[in-house]
């Protein structure tokens, strides 16, 4: 009898264990299937988001398309700066599509500096015109050139949509890696090249793109983890929480960097950031801001470059050409070294008029031409430079400057900004032999300037 109730426990006990065993099992399996919904939830959302940016990147640039065909069919200059106003605004838009889809950083550059370029050279076109201006044959040209890539990529943009609704999945595609970019990266690149040559806006200045060397003289730190670039990157940009900083992918291009996106307090993604593997320095940062309207001077806006510049490591630095385009200031600053400007080293800096906050930052040619430098002296004096520019011209400064020239070279030259009959001119005489190698000129609009 004694071993039956013994049995008897026993079956129970093993009931009861089994129950909650199967309890268990069953919680695990339920909590196993509203994660899988979350996350498929979350990846399908994700996925619409995409869509929904491919969609108007194409309604962008067909509205583009059909407004500077527009334009160039009108010599009614009221008309053309309509035209070119609401170019401007696509494509300022479609640039924030691109923004907002999931490429390797550095995959796209081109695509983004197209469309960046293409709306703020209409826009300084369209204000011109407005204010009584007329369109050069050289413009006319550009805008021809122009006309032809939005087609292709028009067509292109059209023929990839339609794929996307065959089943076409980008949050896929940017999840798998080919190389050194994702796939979904190569696919809209393919679809995005384009190449159209401008004049160079004033806010890019003069040598904004140098690059002297082949190899990256100004990295040679140690590399760091992704934790580390995380940490710098809270200490560049204080008003970020770890919270705010998400990890995107990694470039394994020229620069070997840290690709992270950054989130505002409603959650919004806002930014794009780079930080090289090598000491975890920032490369690039690029932004938008939703806000209109100018609160903050450019006197202001310039101190505030300035200041981040040294906190990311550009000390003995000047602003050495600066504008403003659309409610943003636009700074370049290189260092100085001996009373020279260094023009190879040049870091691009874009600031919020609105608020003061930074939007971009760009340190490319700082990093890759940055060395130490030793200067012999001028054989030519800064006055017998001087003494080769025409009479006619008004020398409004001259200086010193380290300028780069063609095949990986830089050379030291005195710099002379010039003015004549309300132009802007800027010529750069060699210390050495007094050669002039190099002229720029300063051809100005009501908003922004075009520098040939």
């Amino acid at each position: 009898m004694a071993k039956a109730k013994q049995k008897s426990k026993a079956n129970i006990g093993l009931i009861i264990a089994l129950s909650i065993v199967s309890a268990l099992l069953v919680l695990f399996v339920t909590l196993y299937s509203i994660q899988s919904s979350n996350n498929t939830t979350l990846a399908n959302s994700l996925e619409d988001i995409y869509q929904k940016n491919i969609y108007e990147l194409v309604d962008n640039v067909n509205n583009t398309e059909t407004k500077l065909s527009k334009m160039l069919s009108s010599n009614d200059n009221a008309f053309r700066a309509k035209m070119l106003r609401e170019v401007s605004y696509n494509t300022d838009m479609a640039q924030s599509n691109l923004n907002n889809l999931p490429y390797t950083i550095n995959g796209v550059n081109e695509s983004i500096a197209f469309v960046n370029q293409v709306s703020g050279y209409t826009e300084t076109l369209s204000k011109s015109l407005e204010k009584g201006g007329n369109l050069s044959s050289q413009d006319l040209d550009t805008l021809e050139r122009v006309y032809d890539n939005i087609l292709v990529l028009k067509q292109s943009l059209t023929k990839f949509s339609e794929n996307n609704a065959k089943g076409y999945s980008i949050l896929k595609q940017s999840n798998a890696m080919d190389g050194e970019f994702n796939k979904f990266t190569k696919e809209i690149g393919l679809v995005t090249d384009v190449n159209v040559e401008y004049p160079t806006m004033i806010y890019d200045g003069p040598f904004s793109d140098s690059v002297v060397n082949k190899k990256i003289e100004g990295l040679n730190d140690a590399d760091v983890g992704e934790e580390a670039a995380r940490e710098n990157l809270l200490k560049v940009f204080s008003n970020l929480s770890d919270g705010d900083v998400e990890l995107r992918g990694e470039t394994k291009g020229k620069f070997e960097t840290f690709d992270f996106t950054a989130k505002n307090e409603a959650g919004k993604q806002t930014a794009y950031i780079q930080m090289t593997k090598k000491g975890g320095k920032l490369l690039t940062m690029s932004s938008v801001s939703d806000k209109r309207g100018e609160k903050i001077s450019m006197e202001n806006a310039e101190k505030t470059a300035l200041k981040f510049a040294e906190k990311n490591g550009i000390k003995n630095a000047k602003v050495v050409w600066s504008d403003k385009l659309s409610g943003n200031a636009y700074f370049n600053i290189a260092p100085v070294a001996d009373n020279i400007v260094l023009y190879p080293d040049l870091v691009k800096i874009k600031v919020d008029l609105y608020n003061g906050n930074i939007l971009g930052y760009e340190a490319s040619s700082y990093y890759t031409n940055h060395k130490s430098r030793t200067f012999t002296q001028p054989v030519i004096s800064m006055s017998t430079a001087k003494s080769k520019i025409e009479k006619k011209f008004n020398i409004k400064f001259s200086r010193l400057a380290l300028i780069p020239l063609e095949y990986n070279q830089e050379i030291l030259t005195y710099e002379f900004a010039c003015n004549f009959a309300n132009d802007d001119y800027y010529f750069y005489y060699d210390v050495d032999t007094g050669e002039l190698v190099n002229v720029l000129k300063v051809i100005k609009t009501n908003n922004g300037s075009l520098l040939m």
